[in-house]
């Protein structure tokens, strides 16, 4: 009898963990399949060309659950850029940060953290405890970081995003302070977090060692997409991040690359956690329809001259320019006919050094713009001396 009574406090404390980690199902923006098809939203992209590819309710602010994770991991990667952190920075947990529910490591009150391993517990486990105290660390308090989030979305052109917390966990004392955003708006968030190396392997790891004493059984990534055990495993799968309460649905930012293609795509609103109406394989199927559909295409390499610049008061009247990066075009197959590489020139006036930008290198297809990069000058162009002017012999 007095075990059966263990099991049952066992199960109700975990159902109440999990309840945390839901958020009330009253609170606004609930899932709902405004579309028909197993999703509230959905986006695709592809990073290098910021071609959509694919959307649906793609601009609707929405609940973001855990989603919201990936800003605060890219803002304490930028603090790590800037040089005012570092990986092997220490972080003592406060006891705000040990009582968070949901996903966590267990951290305790005191114990202390190197950066690097919050970002893992963050990004892999999806760690509500971590995020917090990587917002603590940063800004004192998760409503500071909660406004750096805000002024860092606003600097990304993310104009359907608002921020509460670090984690995503849902607020009991005011339920109407819920992270939310749009798919696009996740999306974009999702490309530069992969900007850095480090959020890219953690993104694709689907377990990772990991213990303190309270929680030995390691790191968990929640995205199927990632773990080859998993029903709904994508092979292409690179990442990036999942979310799921209540309000939100199940929802994922997810990444894929095959050959030389990648892309985001993001579900919002999906119900279930696996099988075919998940949001992993409803982002599977839109991702294979793209890879599909689409082939990303290198029409001019790094380097090569696009056309001349004229150089105002130089002692040449012209520059060559160059393609700053490999100029790729994403083409629907059977229809790569049509393109063209133009240079778009800027007013240059010298002097000139090699590698300033001096125009932009724009690929049409039939007329329509499908991708634009820096043109570079080939070389240095000196300032003519001013008597040239008046006397150019």
């Amino acid at each position: 009898m007095k075990r059966c009574f263990a099991l049952l406090v066992v199960a109700f404390l975990s159902a109440n963990v999990f309840a945390q980690e839901e958020g009330p199902g009253t609170a606004k923006g609930a899932a709902v399949d405004t579309t028909g098809k197993g999703y509230t939203a959905a986006f695709v992209i592809e990073p290098s060309t910021r071609r959509v590819l694919f959307e649906e309710n793609a601009h609707l602010p929405l609940p973001t659950a855990s989603m919201a994770k990936m800003m605060t991991l890219l803002i304490t990667m930028e603090e790590i850029q800037a040089g005012r952190l570092k990986l092997d920075s220490p972080v003592t947990i406060s006891p705000r940060a040990s009582k968070m529910g949901g996903s966590q490591i267990y951290a305790k009150d005191g114990q202390t953290f190197p950066v690097q391993t919050l970002l893992a517990a963050t990004m892999i486990q999806s760690a509500n405890d971590a995020a917090q105290a990587l917002a603590e660390k940063i800004a004192g308090s998760s409503e500071n970081f909660a406004d750096i989030m805000n002024q860092r979305a606003k600097a990304l052109g993310l104009k359907e995003t608002t921020f509460y917390d670090p984690h995503g966990l849902p607020n009991a004392a005011n339920p109407k302070q819920i992270n939310m955003m749009s798919a696009h708006d996740l999306a974009i968030l999702g490309l530069e977090l992969m900007k850095y190396p480090l959020m890219r392997e953690y993104a694709k790891t689907p377990t990772m060692p990991f213990t303190n004493g309270t929680f030995t059984s390691g790191l968990t990534n929640p995205n199927h997409l990632v773990n080859p055990k998993k029903q709904n495993y994508y092979d292409a799968a690179t990442g990036i991040k999942t979310g799921y309460s209540a309000p939100a649905g199940f929802c994922v930012t997810a990444s894929a690359k095959r050959g030389d293609m990648e892309l985001v795509c993001v579900i919002m609103g999906a119900k279930t956690s696996s099988g075919p109406t998940s949001s992993f394989a409803l982002a599977s199927k839109l991702m294979s329809s793209a890879f599909a559909q689409y082939n990303m295409a290198t029409v001019l390499k790094k380097g090569a001259q696009v056309g001349q610049v004229n150089v105002a008061d130089g002692s040449a009247k012209t520059v060559a320019a160059v393609a700053a990066t490999d100029v790729r075009a994403l083409m629907k197959r059977g229809e790569e006919g049509g393109v063209k590489v133009g240079l778009l020139p800027t007013n240059v006036t010298a002097p000139v050094r090699a590698g300033q930008q001096v125009g932009v290198v724009v690929v049409t297809q039939n007329g329509q713009q499908i991708n634009r990069v820096p043109a570079l000058a080939a070389g240095g162009v000196e300032k003519q001396p001013w008597w040239k002017k008046f006397w150019p012999f």
